[in-house]
């Protein structure tokens, strides 16, 4: 396993965009992790135990990578759903990022860096939750444009009763170009700052039915990707990224961030509700 995820990040790293001045590949290896994004269904117990899961796609993981994946999740356990006062069996969507990290004196070290688990099966509403309005797709930065440069600016946004955006901020930038130091964090910057210009004009529905409904105002994150003409992985393929290596503080969100986690495995472009008491809740580490 060590020697395919070492192939695989030495492919995707020859085939990352580089910027004008390119970076020696000793440096390069340190910076990039190669990673995966694992979807599928998992079922609930009523206690909080896995009662089942199933995986989508398994053909970028070979056995010993499925092993890891099912000792992990079998041990995963949640916060009971309750509905009516009651504990249920619940069914949801689910996204796994797994990261691949270069160790010193060669090898790989896998882990679960990311989880996310989409609205259970429970008949609740739609209205139950913030949902988007009209969110216009920001203008892609002139001179990241000219580099080929790719990246991914997670947004969080609070917004009032009139769906209109209160506050708005850039929670890290993740990239799929390489360069100097200098140039990725003028590309970070770039892809934050046309991120943000987009967020502000963003429009949002306030939920109309449940607890949440009882607010006055509710925050989101808003995956932006950018991404240019340049051919593009798979779904299912392993792929590499700069992670970004400041995490921006946000004091207005800072206890529904704690809740919701890392944002790594969320849909691309989808809305995610931070929620005080978020449905479907992990209680232990995803794994390593």
């Amino acid at each position: 396993m060590r020697y395919i995820l070492g192939l695989l990040l030495a492919i995707a790293l020859a085939s990352l965009p580089l910027g004008s001045e390119a970076v020696n590949p000793r440096a390069a290896r340190k910076l990039v992790e190669s990673t995966l994004l694992v979807s599928g269904k998992i079922v609930i117990a009523p206690d909080g135990a896995v009662k089942e899961y199933k995986l989508d796609d398994t053909r970028a993981l070979g056995a010993p990578l499925e092993q890891f994946l099912d000792a992990n999740i079998r041990r995963w356990r949640f916060e009971p759903v309750v509905l009516d006062g009651v504990a249920v069996t619940v069914k949801a969507p689910m996204r796994i990022r797994l990261v691949a990290t270069p160790q010193e004196g060669g090898g790989m070290q896998v882990r679960i860096a990311a989880t996310w688990f989409g609205s259970d099966d429970d008949g609740r509403p739609a209205t139950d939750l913030p949902r988007s309005d009209s969110l216009k797709p920001p203008v892609y930065p002139r001179e990241a444009l000219m580099l080929n440069a790719q990246g991914i600016a997670y947004v969080i946004v609070q917004f009032g009763r009139d769906g209109k955006a209160q506050e708005a901020a850039v929670e890290r930038v993740n990239l799929r170009t390489l360069g100097t130091e200098q140039q990725m964090a003028m590309l970070r910057r770039q892809f934050a700052e046309a991120a943000l210009r987009a967020a502000r004009t963003w429009t949002f529905l306030p939920p109309t039915t449940g607890k949440e409904a009882e607010r006055d105002t509710w925050l989101v994150r808003v995956p932006v990707d950018f991404r240019t003409n340049l051919p593009q992985p798979k779904p299912w393929e392993w792929q590499s990224y700069i992670p970004d290596p400041e995490l921006h503080e946000l004091p207005w969100a800072r206890e529904q961030l704690r809740i919701a986690g890392s944002p790594e495995a969320l849909p691309e472009n989808a809305v995610s509700p931070l929620l005080e008491q978020p449905r479907i809740r992990l209680l232990n580490a995803p794994g390593t």
